[in-house]
């Protein structure tokens, strides 16, 4: 059997026996691959390869379609995106993406998917401090978007009415958008008004310029949807950025 190449991320690693690791990348070719990686702990610095976390590169692998861990042959990395590792609240971010990436993605390629990873990386890493929380929930957005399940802002779901451009809504997590104000009088969900509906959307399109407003509310939506839509249990590394988040001062 020939290796096959393609470019893939790096999202996780675990250490297996003594000198080996189980890597799962995310991959242009191939979606979501596990790989077991023989010999390379240990090995670093000239001649050896670098496998951080969240790095991109080209993948050489033995893959085989019915096997759920494969072989890799080589990983020649193209960034490294050490910076992601520079700040708890950068790392928890690059996390929150790539778990999301983990918990729904499969063995099929998907190129939306994989330009939203690396998009969202990117951004993490190159940002300043004060705009990598904004830089995370829209990298989350746009990975929930990718795998085909963005929310609706701008018209009901239960009606089919449009919201009016200042009209205060609410959330319906089991519909998967917003329901106007007169069908949301019975509902249970976070109101929404639209400030919030148009940060959402620019979080669905990526932009983290201006940082959001109520940085929690905009986690816990993000955090809520995911559950119950894509993931179907709380990821935690959603709760861990927001463990790093400061409280907000009501007013």
């Amino acid at each position: 059997m020939a290796p096959v190449g393609t470019r893939a991320v790096l999202l996780r690693a675990h250490a297996y026996g003594e000198t080996s690791r189980i890597l799962r990348f995310y991959t242009e070719s191939f979606g979501l691959v596990s790989v077991m990686a023989r010999g390379v702990r240990g090995r670093s610095g000239k001649g050896g390869m670098t496998l951080a976390t969240f790095a991109t590169g080209e993948l050489t692998a033995y893959i085989q379609r019915n096997r759920d861990l494969q072989t890799m042959k080589d990983f020649a990395c193209i960034r490294a995106r050490s910076r992601l590792g520079s700040g708890v609240t950068r790392f928890a971010g690059a996390s929150a993406v790539a778990e999301l990436v983990v918990a729904h993605a499969d063995q099929e390629p998907n190129l939306q998917l994989f330009g939203a990873l690396e998009r969202a990386l990117d951004e993490l890493e190159d940002l300043p401090d004060d705009r990598v929380v904004t830089a995370s929930l829209a990298g989350a957005w746009t990975v929930v978007e990718a795998l085909g399940f963005a929310p609706e802002l701008d018209g009901c779901t239960r009606c089919g009415r449009p919201l009016a451009d200042d009209e205060v809504g609410r959330f319906d997590l089991a519909a998967g958008g917003m329901l106007c104000a007169a069908c949301g009088r019975d509902a249970t969900g976070p109101r929404v008004g639209p400030i919030a509906r148009a940060q959402l959307r620019g979080l669905l399109a990526g932009r983290s310029d201006p940082p959001v407003t109520h940085e929690r509310r905009h986690l816990a939506l993000l955090s809520d949807f995911v559950t119950f839509h894509v993931a179907q249990r709380p990821l935690k590394s959603f709760r861990f950025l927001g463990d790093l988040m400061p409280d907000e001062v009501e007013g």
